[in-house]
């Protein structure tokens, strides 16, 4: 068995990672990490395991700062500027292995701890058991509909008679406002547009961790062009609204929305969802993701919920024991990170 640290994707084959990570994620794929990378929004750092010269395990990672009582800066085990599973590994050997080397690259980066991040249930069950010294603490829900649907209108006909009433009216008004959508995967084309919408709404919430460079479309472009698509709402020939698509034939995943307040009147947001839901059906895909957040509207429009969890460990006892209170008091508080 053999450990490998890496700064690159490109230094792991890709079918291989391919292998290990499957298909069902374009959060999770060679490409994925390949956009992120060209992008320069974050600095990746990857553990391989080998056995008989084959990745066997993996992990990505990347430092960023999270503010709890105070800002810190910590290492990051998750997809990034994504929301799924970056840790992958079967056995506890492996596991075991991946942690040393997770340790190696937190100190070299001068990081406080190390963060595990959008673990689903069975996941996560897995992977507490097989590390050690680590705190659990539960995230904010995914949110998804299974589109078990023969078209939209089925779709529509399958919710209570207010969320029906309230999808129809919003769908009559943007025909009455005549609302254009732009589906696209000509990135580059819109990369001002995006960034320019994404802004607004970073500003909105005072949060810029998020916001995607031009570079980041261009980069999408180059490596997930047959797998992602940029969704853009007009009024009057005036872009109002966008969000980012990433699909694979079973499940479409929508992130990165942007809006221009001014046009908040129009409903866009709304009919983003309505849009989404149809060319998912329509492209015949049995699931489709709106991430965490809103979700009264969502419960209205059939989301259902997905827990996610978390594990934490502080490279320093004094301050993991502050952190075990920090988790311990959002626990009983209801707050999730």
């Amino acid at each position: 068995m053999k450990r490998e640290i890496t700064d690159t994707i490109r230094d792991i084959d890709e079918r291989e990672w391919s292998t290990l990570v499957g298909n069902d994620h374009i959060e999770r794929s060679h490409a994925w990490y390949r956009t992120v990378e060209d992008s320069g929004m974050r600095k990746m750092h990857y553990v391989v395991v080998k056995e008989k010269g084959k990745v066997q395990a993996a992990a990505c990672c990347y430092p960023l700062t999270e503010k709890m009582y105070i800002e810190m800066p910590f290492l990051e085990v998750r997809s990034p500027l994504g929301t799924s599973l970056a840790f992958f590994s079967q056995i506890p050997e492996h596991t075991d292995t991946l942690m040393k080397g997770l340790e190696e690259i937190c100190r070299k980066e001068q990081a406080k701890g190390i963060l595990i991040f959008d673990l689903r249930k069975e996941e996560f069950t897995a992977i507490r058991r097989q590390v050690k010294g680590f705190i659990d603490f539960q995230e904010q829900d995914n949110t998804y509909i299974d589109l078990n649907f023969t078209d939209f209108d089925d779709y529509l006909n399958s919710l209570d008679e207010e969320s029906w009433r309230s999808a129809r009216m919003t769908l009559n008004r943007a025909k009455r406002w005549k609302i254009k959508t732009v589906c696209t995967n000509e990135f580059s084309t819109w990369k001002a547009v995006a960034q320019r919408l994404q802004k607004y709404t970073c500003e909105y919430h005072n949060d810029y961790k998020w916001l995607l460079t031009e570079q980041f479309y261009e980069a999408l472009e180059k490596n997930v062009k047959e797998n992602a698509e940029l969704l853009l709402f007009f009024k009057d020939d005036i872009p109002i609204l966008f969000a980012v698509s990433l699909n694979t034939p079973d499940s479409s995943l929508y992130k990165f929305m942007g809006s221009d307040s001014d046009y908040r009147k129009y409903q866009a947001y709304f009919l983003l969802y309505y849009e989404g839901i149809k060319r998912a059906i329509e492209r015949g895909q049995k699931r489709i993701y709106y991430g965490p957040t809103t979700y009264e509207f969502k419960g209205k429009i059939g989301c259902k919920r997905e827990e996610l969890f978390g594990l934490a460990k502080m490279a320093n006892p004094v301050l993991h024991l502050g952190l075990k209170s920090y988790l311990t008091v959002s626990r009983l508080s209801g707050k999730k990170f």
